[in-house]
């Protein structure tokens, strides 16, 4: 009884979207139960007003903006598989140039668990970016747009993920989570191809109403882009977060931020966020 309380709890709490940049739109590795939902409103505002260099140099440049609405949905098809859908409205600016806001890209896809023990899982995930916007915008001398541009591109993303977690105390007031990642992203519009490797820890307390989390997110890039104007980059970013669930297991609101670390050929950005949380 008391494992599956526990693996209960860190289902709840853990199948999260990792909230980040959605250039990196990511889930842990639980499933949702079947015919069970989850969707999450997000709205991110990204600025970033210095660039590394290909050869990891700080500089200042123009400042690049971002405004980002990113609906997230996840519902249980199956009882160990997951679908994915997120649609990407924003809008960015740079040197006076501006895209307006509309529907930038669309990422759907699925993630399957291939084995599950109490609160552990391991799963596999295939996502699919399908771009509504193309082109080029900025310098890519001056590589900070690089951020908004690989939401541009085709790519197909095959993840492996891993979750555990644990009860911290008899009563289980106070729970634990781990989510480790690693993935492909192969990209067919012309920019490089990349691996994620991506560390999530979490801990849920008072009552089971507040988590806290925090996040590190790695990009590393293959350097095979077709041209030196796609983008082309390496990123460490760490993302601290805070989720409280006004209405337990069925509603939460979630603040953070998203402040990248070091990376070569793409803008030093930070990037507050809100979202909202609603169990179906």
């Amino acid at each position: 009884m008391q494992v599956k309380l526990i693996k209960n709890v860190i289902r709840t709490w853990g199948s999260l979207l990792s909230l980040i940049l959605p250039l990196t739109l990511q889930a842990a590795a639980w499933i949702q139960p079947k015919e069970k939902g989850l969707v999450i409103g997000n709205a991110q505002q990204y600025t970033s007003c210095q660039y590394w260099t290909k050869q990891g140099e700080l500089k200042h440049g123009p400042c690049f903006r971002q405004s980002s609405i990113y609906p997230y949905v996840e519902y249980g098809a199956l009882s160990k598989l997951t679908l994915i859908l997120s649609p990407n409205f924003n809008t960015f600016s740079q040197s006076g140039e501006r895209v307006p806001f509309s529907l930038e890209n669309v990422l759907f896809g699925g993630r399957y668990a291939l084995w599950e023990k109490d609160w552990s899982v391991f799963s596999a995930q295939l996502t699919y970016n399908l771009p509504a916007r193309t082109g080029s915008f900025g310098n890519p001398l001056t590589p900070s747009s690089a951020y908004a541009l690989i939401n541009r591109q085709h790519f197909i993303d095959v993840r492996v993920l891993y979750g555990t977690g644990g009860a911290l105390d008899k009563k289980q007031n106070n729970t634990w989570y781990a989510d480790i990642e690693g993935s492909y992203q192969a990209n067919m519009s012309g920019a490089a191809d990349e691996i994620h490797c991506n560390l999530m820890l979490g801990w849920k307390t008072w009552g089971g109403t507040l988590v806290f989390e925090l996040q590190e997110l790695n990009v590393f890039t293959l350097n095979n882009p077709r041209n030196f104007t796609f983008p082309n980059y390496n990123l460490v970013t760490l993302m601290p977060d805070i989720i409280y669930w006004y209405k337990p297991d069925k509603a939460a609101i979630q603040l953070g931020v998203s402040q990248d670390l070091y990376g070569t050929n793409i803008g030093k950005g930070t990037a507050p966020f809100v979202a909202l949380w609603w169990r179906f």
